[in-house]
């Protein structure tokens, strides 16, 4: 497995979403015992689960694909002719 360094703005904003949800999954997981019914503790629990696997599998992938134009949105090219652009609208 080779870690590809190329369009490093979008790997590391991958890495810090990928921080993000982990941060949020542990605190929804710590969050179960606080919960007022059983049923929010379920959910908190389910979903902090499902934030922690989100996490774990975004980081591996925001540094292990080499293209990330499937995976994450990359803004479209910007076009050479910007005066046919304003005249289709």
């Amino acid at each position: 497995m080779k870690i590809h360094t190329d369009n490093l703005l979008i790997r590391f904003g991958g890495t810090m979403l990928a921080f993000g949800w982990a941060g949020f999954g542990a605190f929804s997981l710590s969050m179960t015992e606080a919960a007022p019914t059983p049923h929010l503790a379920d959910r908190a629990l389910w979903f902090g689960i499902t934030l922690l696997f989100a996490a774990a599998v975004a980081l591996p992938v925001t540094w292990l694909v080499k293209d990330l134009s499937n995976i994450w949105c990359i803004p479209p090219r910007k076009s050479r002719n910007r005066r046919l652009d304003r005249d289709a609208d």
